[in-house]
């Protein structure tokens, strides 16, 4: 088994590799002036089984396409087979039809995937994991959750005056993981939707989080309009403090920047989107041992 470093991840693919301890093939890559990607891989594939590990944010078709570039090349080089761990999966939020003809993103993605010569796709808490696991049933699909890592990651921090909170009850099952983990209370708001603008905003549920550490826990964040709704609910229950803790920290640099503005103390997020502007919580640990379970 090898690992191949997709343009988007080559520093992660070092760590697993040397994780590991298992060979690294080398990728030489550049973008032309036109935008396009090239790509060659460097080392011998033939009868090996590859991990490509490539994210898949930002420049998400882009991504998704030098992962088929990748992975159709190997196969004509006769690879056994080809694996892809992409941290964060792209239009796995697009999982189903709301309006006629409208295309499910998620389950074309999978497919395109599958027909460049991927065998297995693994990724970390996807949107749906029932989507996820039923579309393209050729190909072997893993949901791997970094709530562990969090748990550890927050069982230093905690104590009996913390509550954990989810902008919606769509996060029910990672609140109660968490709050059992580490033995605090948790609830989760409510979405509303007007039923004239049909836009959607928080319902007060009339939470009473007065002088407690208060944890607002999501799995995605993007505009982050749910987010900053639900703090200044929150905040206007006169919480001891408040933290944000996000699985995939998709949102713009000035979305975290109104989050302080507005009073939210601390801002930690996963790196399966690598950013500098919020505590990172490494998860190349949780890949190594995925890996190192299923493969070797």
């Amino acid at each position: 088994m090898k690992i191949l470093p997709g343009p988007a991840s080559i520093e992660l693919s070092k760590k697993i590799a040397k994780n590991l301890n298992i060979p690294y093939l080398n990728l030489e890559y550049k973008q032309f002036t036109d935008g396009e990607s090239y790509l060659q891989i460097d080392g011998e594939v033939n009868d090996e089984e590859i991990i490509i590990i490539q994210n898949t944010f930002p420049n998400q078709e882009k991504r998704l396409l030098e992962i088929m570039f990748l992975s159709a090349t190997l196969k004509e080089y006769n690879a056994s087979k080809v694996h892809v761990f992409t941290p964060y999966l792209c239009y796995a939020r697009a999982d189903r039809r709301r309006k006629e003809m409208e295309i499910i993103s998620h389950k074309v993605t999978l497919e395109l995937l599958y027909k460049s010569g991927v065998d297995s796709i693994m990724t970390f808490n996807v949107h749906n994991k029932e989507a996820f696991t039923s579309s393209v049933p050729e190909l072997e699909k893993y949901d791997i959750s970094v709530l562990p890592l969090i748990k550890k990651y927050l069982e230093s921090e905690t104590d009996d005056n913390y509550t954990i909170i989810g902008p919606d009850k769509g996060v029910s099952e990672e609140l109660k993981y968490l709050s059992d983990g580490l033995d605090v209370s948790y609830t989760a708001l409510e979405k509303y939707r007007d039923s004239v603008t049909h836009e959607i905003s928080m319902r007060d549920i009339g939470i009473d989080v007065e002088n407690k550490d208060v944890i607002l826990f999501d799995d995605i964040i993007t505009s982050g309009r749910t987010a900053l709704d639900a703090f200044r609910i929150i905040l206007d229950k006169r919480p001891k403090s408040l933290t944000f803790v996000v699985i995939h920290a998709l949102a713009k640099p000035e979305v975290f920047v109104k989050m302080k503005e507005i009073g939210v103390h601390k801002i930690i997020s996963t790196n399966t989107i690598s950013r500098t502007d919020t505590e990172q919580i490494d998860v190349s640990s949780a890949i190594s041992k995925f890996i190192e379970d299923k493969f070797l």
